[in-house]
């Protein structure tokens, strides 16, 4: 464990009362004091030993659990512990987790009306200099950046372009237009012409957070074990897994979220996406490709290409109908020939209103929630990781547009 040097103290937890329906308790018979960090590191692993039997190790209590080991969980760990607090991440790769199968793709400019994203100025910046920041400390290119060469489905699409290029709010992110037949010679399709989105990056999403984990394992702060629901245990200081305690439980397990008991009143939205790794026979282009389907050329020569949303099954792996679905999507506007190398699928942890959500559960406050990203995590998740520690460890207000008490209708257990 590292030295906790200039930590900083978390400010008092109001009073913790619990439900009787909650899960039994483990109390401390020299209990810490209630949502502070513990000032004097030796006492606090004293009063563990004490509570529980002499079985814990002097690493073994935290000020915050981290569950979930996706992108939104490593970014809000490493935000924690640059912030001063003591943390440890939990969590073991689950099948269709959204972090492996996303692109990473950061763009502006989305969907049918060709809307900003939300709050893109300030967070789109902000994510890019984080990455470009975290690449130069691990001496690699984690942020590539470049355009979008969209081409579009009809005129009415090429009409909104123009709307959108005359308006000073957008006009930074939109380039170009090519008339049609520009790219007949690369053997793209563009009855309609193109026109380019600009300002756009790609991240690799899971050697940002594979790279995160194996710092954590290094300073012995990393457990790579599923954490169950059932298995938690509450004290009345925060809350207990197996032979390690915390003040506060965060979870961030995408869609898991699902299953998680203290958070059924949220409305999520969530959606099943597959993406293909391809292999390229002909030219491809340093421009990400997209029309109503995007392909990326990756920096190791690849291609991927994607993605299909699905709201209604959850339940289906990678499908021989989602890959059709994006090689006809790509034949449309591409002539190009590829062969299917891989195929990936992943739920997108969305929320009905379509933005993050966070904060401490109403009831629990030992128990926060960090999620509700969707296909955005690439571009919120610095920012938001960022804001959301300050929350915890300052005690910050919170900001109310992701505050999961915009929900609180919904009466939590």
């Amino acid at each position: 464990m590292p030295k906790r040097s200039g930590r900083k103290a978390v400010r008092p937890m109001p009073k913790i009362v619990l439900s009787p329906w909650q899960f039994p308790q483990k109390p401390l018979s020299s209990p810490l004091k209630t949502g502070t960090m513990a000032t004097s590191w030796q006492s606090a692993c004293e009063d563990c030993r004490q509570g529980y039997g002499g079985s814990l190790k002097v690493n073994n209590h935290f000020d915050f659990m981290i569950a979930g080991q996706g992108l939104a969980g490593c970014l809000l760990a490493r935000r924690l512990r640059q912030d001063g607090a003591s943390c440890v991440l939990v969590g073991k790769s689950i099948p269709k987790a959204a972090t492996p199968v996303a692109a990473g793709i950061m763009n502006p400019i989305t969907g049918k009306r060709l809307a900003k994203s939300w709050r893109t100025e300030p967070y789109l910046a902000e994510a890019k200099n984080f990455y470009r920041v975290m690449g130069k400390e691990w001496g690699e290119t984690l942020l590539h950046e470049g355009h979008i060469l969209r081409f579009p489905r009809n005129e009415k699409e090429i009409a909104l372009f123009r709307k959108r290029k005359a308006d000073p709010l957008y006009n930074p992110f939109l380039g170009a237009e090519y008339p049609p037949c520009h790219w007949t010679a690369k053997g793209w399709t563009d009855k309609f012409g193109s026109y380019e989105i600009r300002g756009v990056s790609w991240v690799d999403l899971e050697k940002v957070a594979s790279t995160i984990r194996r710092e954590f394992q290094e300073q012995n702060i990393f457990r790579e074990e599923y954490l169950e629901h059932k298995d938690l245990e509450m004290a009345d200081d925060g809350i207990v897994w197996k032979d390690l305690h915390a003040t506060c439980i965060v979870f961030c397990e995408g869609a898991k979220v699902l299953e998680n008991p203290w958070f059924q009143f949220l409305p999520f939205g969530p959606s099943r996406g597959e993406t293909l790794d391809l292999q390229g026979t002909k030219e491809t282009t340093d421009f990400i490709l997209q029309s109503r389907y995007w392909l990326l050329a990756t920096e190791d020569g690849s291609l991927r290409a994607g993605s299909t949303y699905d709201h209604e099954d959850l339940e289906s792996g990678a499908t021989s109908a989602g890959q059709q679905e994006i090689l006809d999507g790509l034949a449309g506007f591409l002539s190009n020939e590829f062969s299917v190398i891989a195929q990936r699928c992943g739920i997108r942890p969305s929320t009905r209103d379509r933005l993050p959500v966070m904060g401490r559960h109403p009831k629990h406050p030992q128990i926060a929630l960090f999620n509700g990203f969707g296909s955005k995590g690439a571009t919120w998740a610095p920012s938001l990781a960022k804001h959301f520690a300050s929350h915890l460890i300052e005690r910050n207000e919170l900001d109310q547009e992701v505050d999961l008490l915009r929900f609180n209708e919904g009466k939590p257990r």
